[in-house]
């Protein structure tokens, strides 16, 4: 039975106390015992606290899966300051829209990522800022010689502990990238150690059910600039005392060499991931007899990927849904769900007190079975955004209830089943086309890798369907008949008046199709050809 305590620094205090020399991290090739974990996370507390940083200042990192992101972000927290984790993929024109916005005290980063060079930048948005890198070529912008050369104030920290609260805020994390600009969604401490530890508990209860007990080994690669990486992957195990293997980036085959050589038990992550590791030729090489439970999230999972998994990886998955706002899992699904509900869009029931509603465009709660917006609300939901005002008004009711923009219907057992995405809605001649409808139609013909549908401009009807098609590799595409199909099965207003063939479809951070920049590469270079 887990703790429960507020805040994460408490869970890394206690497993240092109960094995101080348990090796808990893995990371650009040094471990880290429980124990050592602890004494770094509080040297660079009382170095954040000797430079003056205040409650609720924030501390931005630009750092991939890494001790030092775990370091950097539980020290800030254990002080009061809110931690803003950037995507090591960003450039000059991302940070110039978003530093100014959170105005870091901090920041914590390498000299370069990607080959992109940070100083010109951080110069001119964070003249102000301290900055420690993780590669310094000065002793004192150095951070590991700040962590090595700071002494910990053992009054100075209990101090600043006593003036935590629950709902401080702890996280920025910037979301909405496949909907629009990028928003500064605001987490407090409830949000993240609530989350983390609802998770921990359905994950090692599930793990249980398959024989999986005591000290759990995972894989950490997802970023920590999106909220699945830094508390589903990062927090929920740091929070169970599990063992943790760090890679700055993730790819299948290094995710699956170390799965396979360390007995990894769980695997998380998109159902693009998935989709990429069931599409690697040499995926029968390695020996995954150790994976008891696969575990998803972010988008809608079709049969075929199901059915994949459950034949070449593991038999048992668990499939979430939430958002950055709502809570990064709201639902999950049951270990003896039939696979067919999950192919059809259902995610399971609610958790950690988390209220679901469906309601309509005037907000009337719809009655059970009926599409409409999901709203939620509980412990794991923000409270809004940072410095936001105009953003919060638009995505939370007056009473708190956060608009997710997604599609679904509750059924009368309580079970949430996604429908689409509203922001991601097709209107064509008045008539509504969700994209899901097509792309999972499509996605089971010969050929098809992925399906993305996106809505284009059309002087008549609005909108028109443009169908994005992603060949296998090595196979083609009969785009006659893709057309042929969607005649025959679809409303003639969701019959694609454009198929495009590509052979690269870009996607997020995180993996999910990105609609925008889909939109912004096909419609505006091929609307007149």
């Amino acid at each position: 039975m887990l703790p429960h305590y507020n805040h994460l620094y408490q869970y890394i205090e206690y497993w240092a106390d109960e094995a101080p020399d348990f090796v808990t991290l893995h990371s650009g090739g040094k471990d880290y015992t429980a124990g050592e974990l602890r004494e770094q996370i509080n040297r660079l507390a009382c170095a954040m606290l000797e430079q003056g940083l205040q409650k609720g200042d924030v501390v931005m990192t630009i750092l991939g899966s890494c001790a030092e992101y775990v370091i950097s972000w539980v020290a800030a927290n254990r002080v009061g300051a809110i931690v803003a984790p950037m995507d090591v993929r960003y450039r000059a024109a991302d940070y110039a829209r978003l530093i100014p916005h959170i105005a870091p005290k901090i920041i914590i980063s390498p000299s370069a990522t990607g080959g992109f060079e940070l100083a010109p930048t951080l110069a001119q948005h964070a003249p102000n800022a301290i900055w420690w890198m993780t590669n310094a070529p000065a002793e004192n912008t150095s951070l590991q010689n700040t962590i090595a050369n700071a002494k910990i104030n053992t009054p100075a920290l209990a101090q600043r502990a006593a003036q935590l609260a629950l709902d401080d805020g702890a996280l920025i994390i910037f979301t909405g990238g496949t909907t629009g600009a990028p928003k500064a969604a605001l987490l407090s401490h409830r949000n993240c150690t609530e989350l983390m530890f609802c998770e921990a508990e359905i994950l090692q209860n599930a793990l249980a059910a398959n024989g999986v007990t005591g000290r759990v080994k995972t894989f950490a690669a997802l970023p920590p600039s999106h909220v699945g990486g830094t508390l589903e992957v990062i927090g929920s195990a740091l929070l169970a005392g599990w063992e943790l293997f760090m890679r700055e980036s993730w790819s299948p085959n290094k995710m699956l060499e170390v799965t396979a050589r360390e007995r990894i038990p769980i695997m998380l992550g998109v159902p693009t991931m998935f989709a990429m590791t069931l599409s690697l030729p040499d995926l029968g090489a390695y020996d995954l007899s150790c994976v008891k439970l696969a575990v998803m999230s972010g988008e809608k999972v079709g049969r075929e990927l199901l059915d994949g998994i459950r034949r070449r990886i593991c038999h048992h998955i668990l499939n979430g849904y939430g958002s950055t706002e709502a809570g990064a899992e709201v639902t999950f699904t049951d270990l003896n769900d039939d696979f067919a509900l999950l192919a059809d869009g259902y995610v399971g029931r609610p958790i950690a007190g988390q209220e679901v509603r469906i309601v309509n465009d005037e907000d009337a709660i719809a009655q059970t079975g009926q599409i409409g917006e999901v709203v939620v609300k509980g412990p794991l939901t923000i409270g809004g955004y940072y410095n936001m005002p105009a953003e919060d008004a638009a995505g939370f009711t007056a009473d708190g209830w956060c608009r997710t923009g997604d599609l679904g219907l509750l059924d009368e057992r309580g079970g949430l089943w996604i429908r689409g995405r509203k922001k991601q809605i097709i209107r064509v001649g008045g008539y509504t086309v969700i994209p899901n409808e097509i792309e999972e139609l499509v996605a089971q013909l010969p050929g098809v890798a992925q399906a993305v549908a996106i809505g284009a401009p059309d002087a008549v009807k609005g909108e028109a369907v443009w169908l994005v098609l992603q060949p296998r590799e090595g196979e083609t595409i009969d785009v006659d008949n893709v057309l042929a199909v969607c005649r025959a099965q679809l409303a003639n207003y969701k019959v694609p008046a454009r198929v495009v063939l590509e052979a690269d479809i870009p996607v997020t951070r995180i993996g999910k199709a990105d609609r925008i920049e889909l939109r912004a590469r096909l419609v505006n270079t091929k609307k007149s050809s």
